[in-house]
């Protein structure tokens, strides 16, 4: 399931930003950009994650910055890295570098270290992923009531095609019957004649849909059940293919509802696409 979330926290020396987004995947994949010196919280960032979300690709980017007015290099190394540049290009190699290079190469090696990661930059980093998790799990509820009525909607079509399709069900195998008789007829031979009532027998048999029916009015009953609990994305997922079964053999069985089995497999293709963003 898609959704977007940020949010931010401050403590005395740091001032965090994070913001997370989800893409719809069917496992958890959690993938996490932020400056190196936070590396070792990287596990604590996916374990707050996992305790919010199931499924999905989820991007989370952190940005850090320091509230405390330090200079970004060390002075002192500035200074000595500008005097060995010097000596080394100018005397040493005989190279007429510029004062401009010299002064960017000494101020490159001279930039402070990332100093370790305190428990009140870890505490903040942490808050303010919280309060993203917050707001991606609200952004993604409001897509799962979207997501709800569309999934709804389409079962409520499905059952609509197999009422359809039972009001049909007798009139096709009477004109199955008479069928069978016409062609009996043509060859002189009575009704009650034995190859005429096995034909029919066993074209009616061939014909019943009736436990493919009871089967997939039963997948429907719990298609709905499930949609009001939580974490079922992938039951509502083995139903979807469980039901492309039964229509499947329907279609097998009576090709004249052709029309009915496009219909209802198609949206069926959509439930199952739409589940696979379910958690």
């Amino acid at each position: 399931m898609t959704g977007f979330g940020r949010g931010e926290a401050e403590g005395e020396g740091w001032k965090v930003s994070v913001m997370i987004r989800s893409l719809n995947g069917k496992g958890l994949d959690i993938s996490i950009k932020a400056p190196i010196f936070l590396m070792p919280l990287e596990q604590e960032v996916k374990r707050l994650v996992k305790e919010k979300l199931r499924r999905g690709t989820v991007l989370v980017f952190i940005d850090v910055e320091p509230k405390r007015a330090e200079p970004p290099v060390d002075p002192e190394r500035l200074a000595r890295n500008v005097s060995f540049l010097k000596h080394l290009s100018r005397e040493r190699l005989s190279l007429n570098t510029s004062d401009d290079l010299l002064f960017e190469l000494a101020w490159k090696y001279a930039e402070r270290p990332p100093g370790e990661v305190d428990e009140e930059l870890k505490e903040t980093v942490l808050a303010s992923t919280d309060k993203a998790l917050g707001d991606l799990v609200d952004s993604r509820k409001r897509e799962g009531l979207t997501l709800l009525e569309d999934l709804s909607n389409r079962v409520k079509r499905i059952e609509d095609m197999l009422g359809r399709i039972l009001e049909m069900k007798d009139d096709l195998m009477t004109a199955v019957k008479d069928k069978v008789l016409e062609r009996a007829k043509q060859l002189d031979l009575p009704k009650e004649h034995p190859t005429v009532l096995n034909e029919i027998a066993f074209l009616i048999e061939r014909m019943d849909i009736e436990e493919e029916l009871t089967r997939l009015r039963a997948h429907l009953r719990r298609f709905k059940e499930l949609l009001g609990e939580e974490e079922v994305g992938k039951k509502l997922e083995f139903l979807a293919q469980e039901m492309h079964r039964e229509v499947t053999t329907l279609g097998n069985k009576l090709p004249y509802l052709s029309r009915f089995v496009v219909d209802i497999k198609a949206e069926i293709d959509r439930i199952k696409q739409q589940a696979a963003n379910v958690e």
